[in-house]
C-alpha cells in the first residue's frame, strides 16, 4: 500500500510546530511502510532531500533520520492527484481537498482514501491513526 503525505496541516500544525503524535505516527507508517511512503506536498517536487532539510530539525533524531526514507513525488502545484498512483492502494493524509482533487478521486472511486486531517479540530488525530490506522477502500476487499 502506499502513504501520501502532507507536511502543512498534517504533519506540522498551522504555527508549522510539530503537530501532537507526530513522531510517534512517523515511526508507526515508515516502520510499516518503509518503502511506499511518498511526499505529496508543495514542500517537494521531485527532491525529498529538500523537505527533510526543511523539517528535520523539528522531530525527535531518530524520527529526523526515518523522514529519508520518504520519496519524492514531482507534480505542478496541482492537483496533488497527479502524483498518486491509482493502480495501487494507497491512502492520503492531507488537511485539503481542492474541488479538482476531489473530482479524480471520485472519479478513480478513491474518495475513502483521503485522510482529511483536521489538527486544529482534533490535535490530537494523528496518534488516533496509529490505533485505529485507516485502509484504503481498496484493500477492505481483501
Amino acid at each position: 500500500m502506499d502513504i501520501y503525505l502532507d507536511v502543512d496541516g498534517v504533519l506540522l500544525t498551522k504555527s508549522l510546530e510539530p503537530a501532537n503524535y507526530v513522531n510517534e505516527f512517523l515511526r508507526y507508517v515508515l516502520n510499516k511502510y518503509p518503502d511506499t511512503t511518498y511526499w505529496l506536498t508543495t514542500r517537494c517536487n521531485g527532491d525529498a532531500n529538500v523537505t527533510v532539510r526543511q523539517i528535520a530539525h523539528l522531530f525527535e533524531p531518530d524520527v529526523a533520520e526515518l523522514l529519508n526514507k520518504i520519496k519524492p513525488t514531482t507534480r505542478i502545484l496541482s492537483p496533488k492527484t497527479s502524483s498518486i498512483n491509482f493502480s495501487r492502494p494507497f491512502i492520503w493524509f492531507d488537511d485539503n481537498l481542492f474541488n479538482v482533487e476531489k473530482e479524480e478521486l471520485i472519479e478513480q472511486n478513491s474518495l475513502d482514501n483521503w485522510i482529511g486531517v483536521d489538527l486544529k479540530k482534533d490535535p490530537d488525530m494523528l496518534g488516533k491513526f496509529i490505533e485505529s490506522f485507516p485502509m484504503p477502500i481498496d484493500c477492505l476487499s481483501d
